[in-house]
């Protein structure tokens, strides 16, 4: 998945995890004390401490000197800000954080999936911004502004090989505003469109119906109107006939802990234990589904990765431990504390680590992440990997034709990170994406460099110095040369044989099957 701007800049390795805005005021009483305190306190040296530890007359002290001698003049509003920062740092915690006014705003609108915009979804070109996609019942979409269109100009302003988040904010604006964007479509003139900001509601879920009874849901990130979302979704695709589900949780930041156990109550039964929360004095709080399940009893993938974070691991994690689905992809990313957002009276707002996740089984994310039950690693080949599993089809049948950046399995374009290439007049595959989308797992074994290939009763061990071969623990009398190209392993069109695989070779156009 591609990093897009919605008109306004995310970080999406943050990885926010919220449990609403609480009062947690008491735990600031010591900072405020000491601001006030140096707001009040004269420029007198004052006296250490008799026990030689640093504190809050150190401190004010070192402050005063600061402010009063400096060569640089410092403003006390920089050094109170330094303050607050140093403070934080000291807890080494990447999830605490103090944010300015401006900053909670846009954090606020992110988990509420709202800002003032056009509704377009913007990623970078080369040269003009590229646009993604362009929001229903917005202006843009209103305006006929399309999937592929490049953002010339804003406000008669040229933005080439501007950085995206610049352009970003010279489109957002005040409600009401207008704001001319310079369009640019392949076969037709530029033109201007002059567009009314408004507010604009960015969906958190992605419907799509496959052939074969199997729904897609995708989930960008948990806000407050996503578990509503999510089940309007899952009805309609349950009234066009879904019999199972894929739900895509990959490059999931997270957001609202709570929209994430409304979604997991989807498919457990009421009053099942979605997560618990462990504070410092290990007081736990649990939190328990609530609705009636619509699709309990189905079988459910749920595709993961390594940016799946927070409320996105805490779902899976969930669904993993009741049996009801099954996880695919890699492992996730390991951000399992919640955090408070404590308003200040200053504005902005004070972002704390309060407790740990621990899944129904007692799991500890932290630091760990999820493992899945079925490893793919291959970039864009979770979906077509799900589909097998969900499916159960008779056979594997993939399609290559050299040099091309796409592949078919079982007749579905993928998109080829490493594609097809000939060296020497020897055709090569890339290796994981072949034998992943055959259901297998690969592994390197860094130790010695060996490749471990296994699942479905296959146990192979490739040795790519010197080429041997170790199936099911008998050493094979034929070697297996693989080749190593810029940091990727291929795999010889021929050496498909050696698992078993069905191959031919048509000119440029190499087809493998796998049944099962």
């Amino acid at each position: 998945m591609q990093e897009f701007f919605p008109e306004r800049r995310i970080n999406i390795k943050q990885n926010p995890e919220e449990v609403g805005v609480i009062e947690l005021r008491k735990l600031l009483v010591i900072a405020l004390v000491l601001v006030n305190a140096v707001v009040l306190w004269n420029a007198e040296p004052l006296l250490a401490a008799e026990s030689g530890e640093i504190g809050p007359d150190t401190f004010v002290e070192v402050f005063n000197y600061i402010e009063d001698i400096h060569i640089d003049s410092p403003a006390p509003g920089l050094l109170y800000r330094g303050a607050i920062e140093g403070l934080i740092d000291t807890l080494d915690d990447p999830y605490t954080e103090y944010m300015p006014p401006e900053d909670f705003e846009e954090y606020t609108h992110y988990l509420d999936s709202t800002y003032v915009g056009v509704g377009i979804e913007i990623l970078p070109g080369e040269g003009y911004p590229k646009i993604l996609n362009a929001i229903d019942n917005t202006p843009a979409k209103k305006a006929g502004i399309k999937p592929g269109d490049l953002l010339i100009k804003v406000d008669g302003a040229d933005v080439y090989n501007e950085p995206l988040d610049m352009v970003v904010q010279k489109v957002r604006g005040p409600e009401g505003t207008t704001v001319k964007l310079t369009i640019r479509r392949e076969g037709r003139e530029d033109f201007v469109l002059d567009l009314v900001r408004s507010n604009i509601n960015t969906p958190t879920v992605y419907k799509e119906m496959f052939e074969g009874g199997t729904g897609y849901l995708g989930v960008f990130n948990f806000s407050s109107g996503t578990a509503d979302e999510f089940r309007n979704a899952l009805t309609e695709l349950i009234q066009e006939g879904a019999a199972q589900l894929i739900l895509d949780l990959r490059n999931n930041p997270g957001g609202y802990l709570l929209a994430a156990v409304q979604v997991a109550g989807n498919f457990i039964e009421p009053g099942g234990l979605v997560v618990s929360t462990v504070d410092r004095k290990g007081e736990r709080t649990e939190y328990r589904t609530e609705e009636t399940p619509v699709f309990k009893g189905r079988n459910v993938v749920v595709l993961v990765d390594e940016y799946s974070a927070s409320a996105a691991e805490i779902l899976a994690g969930a669904l993993q431990d009741h049996g009801v689905a099954v996880l695919l992809g890699g492992r996730t990313f390991g951000k399992g504390t919640v955090q408070g957002v404590i308003p200040l009276d200053s504005g902005g707002a004070l972002k704390i680590t309060q407790a740990r996740y621990h899944t129904p089984k007692d799991r500890i994310i932290d630091g760990q992440g999820l493992t899945p039950d079925v490893q793919v690693l291959t970039p864009g080949l979770h979906i077509a990997a799900a589909r097998c599993y969900l499916e159960r089809p008779e056979k594997v049948e993939l399609t290559f034709e050299l040099n091309s950046p796409e592949a078919l399995v079982n007749g579905n374009s993928v998109a080829l990170l490493h594609p097809v290439i000939q060296r020497s007049g020897e055709i090569y595959l890339p290796l994981r994406f072949v034998l992943e989308s055959c259901g297998w797992r690969v592994d390197w074994q860094y130790r010695d460099g060996s490749i471990k290939i296994s699942g479905s009763g296959l146990d192979v061990m490739l040795y790519p110095d010197g080429g041997r071969v170790i199936y099911n623990g008998l050493s094979r009398p034929e070697t297996l040369q693989l080749l190593n190209e810029n940091g990727v392993t291929y795999l010889p069109a021929p050496g498909a044989e050696i698992f078993g695989l069905d191959l031919k070779i048509d000119g440029s156009y190499v087809s493998i099957e796998k049944s099962f």
